[in-house]
């Protein structure tokens, strides 16, 4: 009987054996199945996160070049006042300064017009006070 319940042992072991491959195949056949559609799964979500991020910085690039335009577009605007202010403050200047030119040459004019009259009336006074010398030696 011995041999007998060896067989049987070992036939049950075997059918055992079988039927842990069996459900062992089984097994790793769903797992593998549940691992490949997590990673589908992952796949989709990582494309989806990676078109999400990528209309994101497009949107942002787009709305920070459309404020790059508007500072470009107010920065030439405030260039054009600020020439205009600073030509108009040229211009005063140079009026102001032609003014000032203008009024020390007319005051120049005025100083050297009134050392010719008292130079004449110095000389005209010389020119009296000579004569009336020059009569009294001879009369």
């Amino acid at each position: 009987m011995s041999e007998i319940a060896q067989i049987r042992a070992a036939k049950y072991q075997e059918s055992e054996n079988k039927r842990y491959d069996l459900e062992l195949r089984k097994l790793r056949k769903t797992h593998q199945s549940e691992y490949a559609q997590e990673v589908k799964k992952h796949d989709k979500t990582m494309d989806r996160l990676g078109k999400d991020f990528s209309t994101e910085v497009t949107n942002l690039e787009s709305e920070l070049e459309q404020r790059l335009v508007e500072i470009r577009e107010k920065q030439k605007d405030t260039l054009v006042t600020e020439k205009r202010r600073l030509q108009e403050e040229i211009d005063n200047l140079k009026k102001s300064h032609q003014d000032r030119v203008s009024e020390l040459k007319e005051s120049q004019d005025n100083q050297i017009e009134e050392m010719l009259s008292s130079h004449k009336n110095t000389l005209d006074n010389a020119q009296e006070k000579f004569k009336r010398e020059k009569m009294k030696l001879e009369s």
